[in-house]
């Protein structure tokens, strides 16, 4: 399945199906969601609307599920609409008029701290919790979130338009041992890991446990590739500077033999010599094995060392 559809789709796809346990933590990603996909209207005289956006089907209905346990008193409205530039794409926009329950979805998202005032970022107390930090973070990559398929590159973002949300997001990011970059791009800052390690664990953290295999699987795979191609490459860096290095010593011991020299050296050196000539592909240690009587790699490596060095006091 993970072939038809994006992996970052496929992700949010698993996500969309976690249900939270508790209720603090169903609250928290609702949170989470509705902080990266909220878009706060203001209609005069306290008045206010809340649109949340998203071009992904299961994450539309992850906000629905999530209003409907966290808040089932709001009232909202679902629409369904085609992007003007890319008609392809549809956008799922679920909106909430003006009620008590928006006031308090705002509160809850951070953005009213406790006395109604606006915030750019009022933390909610619930994320002193782990397991509501970790819903948080799911609601949020959910919302802002992508990841690269694990065949192509490592690389994880989520966004925000917040300065102390990106900083309050880096430090979550931290408290769980992932250590994300941060930069800024077409007005939003994006919160980035390129480590496979710490997308692995972050898929984890946030219950993407199919992904999780999916992304383990596949960096073995490579690992195993690459380990084969490093020794595949040590090889034939080997046979390639065994083949100059033999090359090198058959031109030696026939300017040796041309000058007659081949004749005054030891009986040792002669019959590595010819050795040489009559295998020019074979290694020190090959023609080491066919002398007689044998001798070690470093022998007969001794042994041309003479014969090379004969050859070029020749010159």
């Amino acid at each position: 399945m993970w072939e038809d559809r994006s992996f970052s789709a496929m992700v949010k796809a698993e996500l969309a199906l976690v249900t939270p346990d508790l209720p603090c933590c169903r609250r928290m990603e609702l949170a989470g969601l509705v902080r990266a996909l909220g878009t706060v209207e203001l209609l005069g005289r306290g008045r206010i609307a809340l649109t949340l956006s998203t071009d992904s089907a299961p994450v539309s209905r992850k906000v629905i599920r999530l209003l409907k346990a966290v808040a089932p008193a709001v009232k909202y409205e679902v629409m369904v609409m085609r992007r003007r530039k890319l008609r392809k794409n549809l956008v799922y926009r679920v909106h909430i008029p003006h009620q008590p329950g928006a006031l308090e979805l705002l509160r809850l998202a951070g953005f009213l701290d406790g006395e109604g005032r606006p915030a750019e970022w009022a933390e909610p107390p619930e994320l002193a919790h782990d397991h509501c930090m970790r819903a948080f973070l799911r609601g949020t990559f959910l919302g802002s979130g992508w990841v690269a398929a694990p065949e192509k590159q490592h690389h994880l973002e989520m966004s925000t338009t917040a300065t102390e949300v990106a900083d309050a997001l880096g430090q979550m990011l931290f408290a769980c041992g992932i250590a994300a970059r941060m930069v800024a791009r077409r007005g939003s800052l994006v919160l980035y890991v390129k480590e496979a390690d710490q997308i692995i664990r972050f898929l984890g953290l946030i219950g993407a446990h199919q992904a999780l295999l999916r992304y383990e699987e596949v960096r073995v795979i490579k690992e195993m590739k690459n380990q084969v191609n490093r020794q595949v490459n040590a090889e034939v860096a080997n046979m390639t500077k065994q083949a100059d290095a033999a090359a090198r010593q058959v031109e030696a011991i026939e300017r040796l033999k041309a000058s007659g020299a081949l004749e005054r050296v030891s009986p040792a050196l002669r019959e590595l010599a010819a050795l040489r000539l009559a295998y020019p592909d074979a290694s020190l240690k090959e023609l080491g094995e066919l002398c007689r009587p044998p001798v070690s790699k470093s022998g007969a490596a001794h042994r041309m060392r003479q014969l090379m060095a004969l050859a070029e006091s020749l010159e």
